[in-house]
Order: C-alpha cells, then sequence, then structure tokens
C-alpha cells in the first residue's frame, strides 16, 4: 500500500484560502509561446494572457469561473487594444466573454484579431484543469471553450475546443485528408503531421511557484472561412503564484500571508 498512498500525496491540492493567478507574457521567463498554422500561415509568437481568479474546487482540479460585466470594466486587453468600444461580448454581438481570462490582441497572418475564452459552449465559460500522475509524474490537462474574432461578426467567429496537455500532443492532417478528400492542408506553419509537441509541468524557473507548458494541437473547423479543416499547433508557456515544491502542486497560501512577488498582469 505504500506505493499508491505516496503517488495520492504527490498530488494533493489543498483547498485554497484565496485565488491563483496563471500568467504567460513575451516578457517572462519562458515567453508567451508560439502558434504554428493554421495551415501555410507563418508561426506566430502568442499573444499576452492572464488568468485570475483560480480555484482550487477538488484535490486534483482547479477552475477559472465565467466572470462577465458587459461594457463595464474590467475588460479583456485584446477588446481595449482592438480600438472598438469595449462590449464584453465578440463580434457577433452574443457571446459572451471570460474577463477572467485577460487576453490580449493576436497577431495572425498579418492582422490583429481578438482571442477570448467563451461562453456558450460545453464549458459554459469556464476553464476547467485536471491534474493526474503516472508512474509519479504529474500531468495536467486544460480544457475550455475558445474562440478566434476576426471583427466582422458572426461569420468571423472561429469556435474551437481547446483541450491541452502538459504531456504530449501529436499535429493532424488536415481534415479534408482525414476524410479522404481532396482540397486540404496538411502543415500547421512550420510543423508537418505526425510531428509532436512535449509539453511541462514544474519549476523551471526556480522561484518556488508551479510553471511549464501548454501544448495543443488540432483542426480549424471545416465550417470556418479562415483556413477551414487546416491543422495547427501551440505551445503556451505560463508561470503561477501556486507553490511548488516538487511534492505538492496547488497548497496555496494564507489569506494574510504576502505573496513573494506580485505581477501586473497581460501587456496592455
Amino acid at each position: 500500500m505504500r506505493a499508491p498512498i505516496a503517488c495520492l500525496v504527490m498530488l494533493v491540492v489543498a483547498a485554497p484560502a484565496g485565488a491563483a493567478t496563471m500568467y504567460s507574457r513575451k516578457d517572462s521567463y519562458m515567453g508567451a509561446g508560439t502558434f504554428y498554422g493554421p495551415g501555410k500561415v507563418p508561426d506566430s509568437v502568442l499573444f499576452d494572457a492572464q488568468i485570475s481568479n483560480i480555484g482550487f474546487s477538488a484535490p486534483l482540479n482547479f477552475v477559472t469561473p465565467l466572470s462577465n460585466n458587459g461594457a463595464e470594466q474590467p475588460n479583456i486587453c485584446g477588446e481595449q487594444e482592438s480600438g472598438k468600444t469595449p462590449t464584453g461580448l465578440l463580434s457577433d454581438g452574443v457571446t459572451r466573454i471570460n474577463e477572467n481570462v485577460d487576453a490580449c490582441a493576436f497577431d495572425l497572418n498579418h492582422a490583429r484579431v481578438l482571442v477570448a475564452i467563451i461562453d456558450g459552449g460545453m464549458h459554459q465559460g469556464q476553464q476547467v484543469a485536471v491534474t493526474t500522475s503516472k508512474d509519479g509524474t504529474p500531468t495536467m490537462t486544460m480544457t475550455m471553450d475558445f474562440a478566434i474574432d476576426m471583427g466582422i461578426g458572426k461569420a468571423g467567429v472561429i469556435k474551437i475546443p481547446f483541450y491541452g496537455t502538459t504531456g504530449e500532443v501529436v499535429v493532424p492532417t488536415s481534415v479534408q485528408t482525414a476524410m479522404g478528400i481532396g482540397g486540404g492542408t496538411d502543415v500547421a506553419g512550420s510543423l508537418k503531421p505526425g510531428d509532436k509537441l512535449h509539453g511541462r509541468l514544474g519549476d523551471y524557473n526556480h522561484d518556488g511557484m508551479l510553471d511549464g507548458a501548454i501544448v495543443v494541437a488540432g483542426n480549424i473547423p471545416i465550417t470556418s472561412i479562415f483556413m477551414p479543416g487546416a491543422p495547427y499547433a501551440l505551445i503556451r508557456y505560463f508561470e503561477t503564484d501556486v507553490p511548488y515544491d516538487g511534492v505538492l502542486i496547488g497548497k496555496l497560501r494564507a489569506a494574510s500571508q504576502p505573496a513573494e512577488h506580485s505581477h501586473s498582469g497581460a501587456s496592455r
């Protein structure tokens, strides 16, 4: 019984006294990361992002709840960078943005687009993460409903299920190739089908806090007006204010205990 008990202890997530923060910026220790594709679109540097009010809801699980107050502050960085009056909605005028995930605008294929975690999908606007262990190695899986908004209304809103992991992903073929029909684009930027991206989870900058890399691979929906069916992939580096000593993940400080350092959020 000793080995199973040891494995469980490695991954105990204590109920937090306060919420946690995850951030990913170009000027942070590992940078923000890279978006590959979709299709023949050149590789892009990922946009800055900060995720606030993360709550550990149960052992091994944490959730970023949906928060949206419309046009009132706070609004996400990308809305402010677009130069338009913030509404808290995508350009379809209906889909709500989770404003706990403060994502900046994304320069994709020489165009600036809005990206957001959104309501209306299977996650109901939440970001959900689960940490499991295999052979004593923790792996985080993070899921949410993600959208790229080209700013032209409903037709330009590309909704993509987001399944990220600190483990490994494999770049797929295009949807067209997988269906056995022509017209597909079987590359994701500098990557080709079968290429692998590897995530990681630990404390790589040695500040005593959890950090790592989330990797994702998938396809743009075949109904999209932009690169339909094309594969894409990304690696998103992240840091957190969650203490990590190689044994416990998610054991937050008491509310009265000050953080060792603070972060002002995504670059604006």
